[in-house]
Formats: structure tokens, sequence, C-alpha cells
């Protein structure tokens, strides 16, 4: 079965690959003809339809249910700040989106933009770093972002010396290109600020792609109106146009948004985003079988395979490391909006229940059994070994019942493990508590600490190895 999710995660790969093809072929004066805000209108209004009744789903049972459908339902009783920071954050997104769509319409090798998109997981933790948001930077990411840009530039001097703007008419390498570096850039704030939000403010993802929806499409109308549009061109697409426009819509925007939400959840986030390099290769064949655009120069051929290994190296690694060391680290994807909480510990710990990130729904799920629900509290009572007087809810023997926040760790030094777990509505409580021995060992926990992570919906129990 991990065979076939793993091939299935290449698959979905290969069709945003494909996809970005797909948009140069349908804004392409010589072939599709649709205005770009006319494609952006149309494609995302069945996402919203698509991410809303993801909403409806998720909410079904609770009193509301429209309401909880605007963002205004999530940011009452929050300080300004938290309003200002959401829709700045929605408008980035939008920016973001019109700056990578358009770099296609203008690119004659939609290969190119496609890995100049690939270096945005860069940009998303240079950005956390310097706003503060993630700690620290992963291991080998200077030598990697390098490695990776130098094969960038090669496939474009590669294309600028195979063929240029004027042996392919309408096109603009320089624009598609600058295009593509601002939605590096504006991708990478809205990642980060994500973050912000959905952690700080408790408000669910999809809730916040629902905002940018609602932002997104008024205004892609609005502009394609202004700029004269012809929304006449749905008339003239053809069989393979009406071929492309389905696939946008129902392949990517519904099929592949629910694959990678599953595969997620399958196989981890981490993995699922370390084969993400593959989109790369897709491009340049798509780009070869629908647009007839041959690389003739070897520096293209060159630099995609340095973009290609550099880029799975180093997700791969990032891959691994999560897995060899237990931390939890932001993995993303260009085109959807898939991560995992960073959560980073200075001890090894085990995780008892695995992480399950549920894609567009955006929360965590853990292996609960039947008999918990979203409101019970269990605590787990286990003897000490020590022999002193305890304190707070110990007995004299040191046999208490440890809170899990330390306070049946008494003058006894009880070697139990004292684990609390709770489970409510959108946040998740880690709770560790250590024997009084390890825990003045530790910089970062001791028998009275824990760590609280928010936004979460599900609870992630954590034993110390």
């Amino acid at each position: 079965m991990f065979l076939f999710h793993l091939i299935l995660t290449f698959f979905l790969h290969v069709m945003n690959g494909v996809y970005a093809t797909i948009l140069a072929w349908v804004q392409s004066p010589n072939h599709g003809k649709m205005g770009t805000f006319t494609l952006l209108a149309s494609s995302n209004f069945i996402g919203l339809i698509f991410y809303v009744s993801l909403q409806l789903i998720h909410v079904r049972k609770e009193p509301n249910k429209i309401s909880k459908l605007f963002i205004c339902y999530h940011l009452k009783g929050y300080p300004r700040s938290a309003w200002i920071l959401t829709f700045f954050t929605a408008i980035v997104w939008v920016l973001a989106n019109f700056s990578t769509v358009y770099s296609f319409r203008y690119a004659s090798h939609p290969s190119v933009v496609q890995g100049l998109s690939l270096l945005m997981p860069f940009m998303v933790f240079f950005i956390s770093k310097v706003f503060k948001i993630s700690k620290k930077l992963p291991r080998f990411i200077i030598p990697a972002f390098f490695i990776s840009v130098g094969g960038c530039l090669m496939m474009i001097l590669g294309v600028n010396k195979s063929q240029d703007d004027n042996e392919v008419p309408n096109t603009n390498n320089t624009a598609a290109i600058t295009l593509a570096i601002l939605f590096d850039i504006f991708a990478a704030f809205f990642f980060s600020f994500q973050q912000k939000i959905c952690r700080t403010y408790k408000i669910r993802a999809e809730v916040l792609l629902i905002l940018i929806k609602q932002i997104y499409i008024p205004s892609t109308l609005a502009l394609s109106f202004i700029l004269k549009e012809d929304w006449g061109v749905f008339k003239t697409l053809g069989v393979e146009g009406w071929m492309f426009m389905l696939y946008i819509t129902i392949g990517i925007m519904c099929l592949s948004r629910l694959g990678q939400t599953k595969m997620v959840i399958e196989i981890g986030a981490a993995l699922y985003s370390s084969v993400q390099a593959v989109r790369l290769p897709s491009t340049m064949v798509s780009d070869y079988v629908v647009l007839k655009a041959n690389p003739h120069w070897p520096l293209q051929y060159i630099g995609a395979i340095i973009v290609f290994i550099s880029i799975s190296l180093f997700l791969g690694y990032q891959a691994y490391a999560d897995r060899k060391t237990k931390l939890l680290r932001f993995i993303f994807d260009p085109y959807t909006f898939i991560f995992v909480e960073e959560t980073e510990f200075e001890d090894e710990f085990t995780l008892i229940n695995p992480i399950k990130n549920a894609g567009a729904n955006f929360h965590m799920e853990s292996l609960m059994s039947d008999h918990e629900t979203e409101t019970e509290t269990e605590k787990e009572n286990q003897n000490g070994n020590g022999n002193g007087n305890g304190n707070g809810n110990g007995n004299g023997n040191g046999n208490g019942n440890e809170n899990g926040n330390g306070n049946g760790n008494g003058n006894g030094n009880g070697n139990g493990n004292g684990r609390e777990r709770e489970i409510q509505k959108k946040k998740i409580q880690i709770i560790i508590s250590t024997s009084s021995s390890d825990s003045s060992n530790s910089d970062d926990f001791d028998s009275n600490e824990s760590s609280e992570i928010k936004n979460l919906d599900e609870i992630v129990e954590i034993d110390r190895k």
C-alpha cells in the first residue's frame, strides 16, 4: 500500500507540472486566447465552491454553520492588528497568484518559471527566520539555495541562447522571470504569515482560503471587465481548450487538491513534499508536447538537472531529518496549502500518536480511541519509586497521582512520568512531566513546564524516551 501511495504522490506532482504548461496554453494568444483574469475568475469560482463544501462538511454538526464561512466570525474579539494581518495575508496571496499566472502567460518555456517557483520553500524559510516565526534555518539550506539559483540561471541562459522572444510571438521571457520571482516573494510572505495567523488566532486555514477566494473572484472579475477581456472566448475554445479548462478546474482545483490531502495523511507532509521537484521534468515534457517548446541548448538541460537534484536532496534530507530527530518542520507546496506545525525539542521524543495532516482542512489528527471526545480529559496515574514525603497530590510513600505538570513530584523524587491528555477544540496542549533527576539537565523542559501549540484540532501525545 505504501508503494501505491508513493506512486500516486508522484502522479499528483506530475499533474501540477503539466498544469503549468496548460496555464500557458490557455492564456497564449497563439492558442487558447483567454484573458488572464477571465481564467482566474472562472477557475477560482470552482475552487470557492470546493473549499466552501469542505468547510460545511467540517462544521455540519455545529451551530451557525453559514456564519463560520466568513472570516469576521472567527476574528470576533481579536484586536485590530489581527484583522489587518489576516486581510493583508489574503491580499498577498492574491498578488502571488496574479504573478504566477501572468508569468506563465509570457513565458516561451514555462519550465523556466516552474524551476523558479521551486525556489519558494527556500524563501519561506528565510522570511520565517527574519520575522522570527521560525527559530532557525534548516541544515544545508544555504548551499542548496545557491546551487538551485545557479541551475535556474543556466536554464534562463539556455532559453536566451536557443530561442529569442521574436521566434515565439507574444512572449516575453524577461517579464515572465520577473513575475516568477515576485511570486516566490509574495508566496513566501503568505505562508510565513499564515503560520502566525493560524497559530496565534486559532483560525482554520480553509477559512482563510475562503476569504482569499472572496477577495479573489470580485477583484479578477472587475479587472477582467476593466481590461475588456473577451468572455466570448469560451465559445471558441474547441475540444482541446475545454479539455484543458476541465483539467484546471476539476483536475487541479478539486481532484488534485483532494488527492494531495489524502497522500499527506497517508505518507506525511515531509515525504510528500520531498518529491515535488518532479514537477520540473514533467513541465519540460509537457512544454514539448503541448507548446512544441523544445530546449535546443544544453544549458537548459544541465540547469534543470541541477535544480532537480539540489531541491530533491534538500527536501529529501529534511524529510529524513524529521523522521530521525522527531522534529516537525514546515513543508511547503507552491500550489497547495500543506504544512506541518513546527515544534522543536532539545531532547528526543517518541510520537505515541502519529501526526496526520489533513491538507485542505489543515488540522492535525491523532489516533484516539473511540471513547475519547473533544471535551474529555484523561489523567493517567503512575507510581513513583521515591521514598520521601510527597508534595501536591503525592502521598507519603511517593505513590502519587501526577498531574502532568510535575506537581506530583515532591520531595520523594518519584521516578514515574505522569501524563495528562486534554482534547480541546482548535487546540493542542502538550504537557511533559519528567522526574526531578532528568529535569535538572534540561534547558527547555522541567517538571513544571509545558509547551502549548494553538490552532490545532486534536491532541498529539508525546513521551520522553
